[in-house]
């Protein structure tokens, strides 16, 4: 198959039996969206804030292997002073369905563009994690009139080409015929984290592992690389958060964050690639801040 896909219907059952898990344990959303698009159906999730209806709605994108229930634990403080909308991201695992493959990076960002689209709720604060980071950043140069913020958390490729050891260790990760330990070590060298961690059997680790090993992202683009002059003419305001421990990212990134102009750039020290997992709380909060000074009308 050439559209992203399960390996098999048990790794589908195991990814969704987590996924379900994780959701019921968030706050109920207002409302479950299936929207169409050209390159398949995009399962997204509302949270509405009745007192932010003059604000740019914030919307959130998964990393790569996890889905919107990455979002447990970031979703309450950014509810508390926006409407949310998160999505699975479409040919990648979660409850989007792709049914038209991708060519290039800018196919990600045309489902993106037609999705967001659809909400009717004009420019948004869009926010990424690691793949999805990386897609916010290309998203936002090729739709600029669809965004007001841009938020980077760890992305993936945006900043900075990953070394060859995160690449070695991100394919091990992804090969469903290799031992559980063996995908679990994988997964660990790629993001930094404690191999008891990612061995762990909670849920969100059970999530990440069943999608990391039994999802097959056919043909998914990586996300695009920032040039230097891409960078200089980036003018959206822009807020990126760096895990000191992640070998996704590392000095590079922070050093080519810190050239954008309109840029806000967090390092947190002790965190690995799973920062807005790792900081919730801090990352909201940041987050928060970011986008209220950026809203105009709330200075009115």
């Amino acid at each position: 198959m050439s559209v992203g896909h399960f390996a098999s219907p048990l790794w589908q059952e195991k990814y969704f039996a987590a996924y379900d898990e994780l959701m019921a344990a968030m706050p109920h959303p207002s409302k479950v969206l299936d929207i169409s698009t050209s390159w398949g159906i995009v399962r997204g999730y509302e949270w509405t804030n009745v007192q932010s209806a003059d604000i740019p709605p914030v919307v959130l994108l998964p990393g790569r292997s996890s889905g919107v229930p990455m979002w447990k634990d970031n979703l309450a403080t950014i509810m508390s002073e926006h409407t949310v909308y998160a999505f699975d991201a479409l040919g990648d695992a979660g409850k989007s369905v792709q049914t038209v493959p991708f060519n290039c990076y800018e196919d990600v960002a045309g489902w993106m563009s037609e999705t967001i689209g659809a909400l009717g709720a004009g420019k948004v604060h869009i926010a990424g994690h690691s793949f999805g980071g990386g897609f916010a950043a290309n998203f936002a140069l090729l739709h600029p009139e669809q965004v007001a913020t841009v938020a980077l958390l760890d992305p993936a490729f945006a900043l900075n080409y990953p070394s060859a050891e995160v690449l070695f260790w991100a394919t091990v990760a992804s090969m469903s015929f290799l031992p559980k330990s063996w995908r679990d070590c994988g997964l660990a060298k790629m993001t930094g984290a404690a191999k008891e961690d990612v061995a762990s059997d909670e849920q969100m680790a059970r999530m990440i592992t069943a999608a990391s090993a039994g999802y097959i992202a056919a043909k998914l683009p990586t996300p695009k690389t920032l040039s230097k002059d891409e960078r200089a003419k980036f003018s959206l305001p822009l807020y990126v958060a760096i895990g000191g421990k992640s070998p996704i990212t590392g000095a590079k990134a922070v050093k080519n964050a810190q050239s954008v102009a309109n840029a806000t750039v967090r390092v947190y020290s002790d965190a690995t690639h799973s920062l807005p997992m790792e900081y919730p709380e801090d990352v909201g909060a940041e987050l928060n801040t970011f986008w209220r000074l950026h809203e105009t009308s709330r200075c009115k």
